[in-house]
Order: structure tokens, then C-alpha cells, then sequence
């Protein structure tokens, strides 16, 4: 955008295929902040301004003194750009259990076959991968006074601290709707699942966009309730009606239904 020169970018600038529609809301991905997976509360716990923050943040390589060398750098644009917010929610248990095959593929990629073979695709190596997180980092947690619910509540549940952060970003997520005031799609990961045609209609029409091309194929992602007991859905349900702002359990609770 050549009012703003840190973002954000259009990534196809060169490719013939692709032109740059010509009305409505182009949409940018971001994952705002407070969701890293390996890391102490220090890294996590933030407050809503911390979050928008990070929610504008962008990367872009630069020349230095004009050399071959290219150098990454951290941006940010202004927050008067956004127009409107598309809000995507999927269910918590399957969400965090995404995240540890994150950590798989990382893995893969990096052949680290060590934590490979120590933390397998199943339901054993994640359980065996929360409980080895649980070990590093509850010495921190247990001094953070935002802490004190989770644990009491949920603290034997498998990757309590991934239900804390996916609460937080959430509620976070919101909170930056509301106060920036701009009207926000919010729909579930499921509804791609069960009407795709209408989600993709529904989200054109909230961005003033028509298809020009035929949608990519969606695949589904697996449900990975059974990787929990019923006592720990317990537990994170009521870890849930505790922390979550009440328009973060209106679009959650369902999840939570017997």
C-alpha cells in the first residue's frame, strides 16, 4: 500500500495470476500475540493494547545500504486501516491438540528425530508432551497471579496453560473488535464442514468481494475429543465460564454441550 510502506503486503505483486481486486475488503492474516507454544507465561500473558499491537505487526526484507544483502525487518501499520475484522473460532479441545502437531511438523522439517520419537502422533505423545511442558514451566506459573484459577481448576488437565492462551486470544480478539469499533464476521471452523458454499458465500458477501474463481478444496480436520477424559472436558468447561468474557462463551459454549 504506498501510504504504507510496513504493511500490509500484497504477496503477489509479480504473479500474473493474481490482480488486486478493484472494490470491497481485501482480508490480511495475522495471529495477533500470545499464542506461542513452548514458552513461560512471561512470553504470553498480555493486555489488550500489547495484543492490537502485535495483531499490525508485519515482516518485510530490506536492502541494506542498497547491497544483494537482504535483511528482515519488523514493521507495523496503522490500526485506522482496518475496516473490518473476520473472526474464525474453532473448537478449544481439537484446537489445542493442532497445536502439538504443529510442533510435529516443525519438527519433521528441522529432523529432529529425537523429539520425534520421544513425542509420537498419537494420543499418548501429546499427553506425554503436556506433561513434559507441565514439569518446565509450572515453577513460573505457579508465581503468576493469573495463574491461580487455572491451576486450581485445571491443572491436571493435559496443556492447561494452550486453554489459557486460546481463552486469552479470544477474549482479546473481541475487546480489539469493540474498540476499534469495526463490524466482525465471527463463524466456526466447523461451518466449512458442514456448508461450505454458504460460509464462502456469507464471507464474500461481508467483503464486498465476488468469486472470481472456483474456492480451493477444504479438508477437514480431525476431532481429537477422545484425547481427554470426561473429568478434564469438565475441568476446562468450567476453566472456560470462569475466565472467558461473556461473547467468548457465546460463541464457545456450544462446544461444551452434552
Amino acid at each position: 500500500f504506498e501510504l504504507s510502506p510496513e504493511g500490509p503486503f500484497w504477496s503477489y505483486a509479480s504473479d500474473p495470476r493474481f490482480s488486486r481486486p478493484s472494490g470491497g475488503y481485501i482480508l490480511t492474516k495475522t495471529h495477533c500475540g500470545g499464542y506461542c507454544e513452548i514458552c513461560p507465561p512471561s512470553k504470553y500473558i498480555e493486555n489488550p493494547q500489547i495484543f492490537l499491537s502485535n495483531c499490525l505487526q508485519s515482516q518485510y526484507t530490506d536492502n541494506i545500504n542498497n547491497s544483494t544483502i537482504a535483511k528482515v525487518q519488523l514493521g507495523k501499520y496503522d490500526k485506522e486501516m482496518i475496516s473490518k475484522a473476520v473472526h474464525l473460532i474453532r473448537d478449544p479441545f481439537d484446537n489445542i491438540v493442532a497445536r502439538f502437531h504443529w510442533e510435529l511438523h516443525k519438527w519433521k522439517e528441522q529432523n529432529q528425530t529425537k523429539f520425534l520419537q520421544q513425542y509420537p502422533n498419537n494420543r499418548d505423545g501429546f499427553r506425554s508432551f503436556c506433561s513434559d511442558l507441565r514439569e518446565k514451566f509450572q515453577k513460573e506459573e505457579k508465581k503468576s497471579m493469573f495463574f491461580n484459577d487455572i491451576l486450581s481448576i485445571a491443572g491436571d488437565v493435559p496443556c492447561y496453560a494452550d486453554f489459557f492462551r486460546y481463552i486469552q486470544w479470544h477474549n482479546h480478539a473481541f475487546t480489539m473488535a469493540w474498540d476499534l469499533a469495526v463490524p466482525t464476521l465471527v463463524f466456526h471452523y466447523e461451518n466449512y464442514t458442514i456448508n461450505f458454499d454458504e460460509t464462502k458465500e456469507r464471507l464474500l458477501r461481508f467483503l464486498g468481494m465476488k468469486e472470481n474463481h472456483p474456492a480451493p478444496e477444504f479438508i477437514t480436520g480431525k476431532i481429537y475429543r477422545d484425547f481427554f477424559t470426561e473429568d478434564e472436558v469438565d475441568a476446562v468447561t468450567e476453566l472456560f465460564e470462569r475466565l472467558a468474557l461473556r461473547k467468548t462463551w457465546f460463541y464457545t459454549r456450544h462446544y461444551f454441550d452434552d
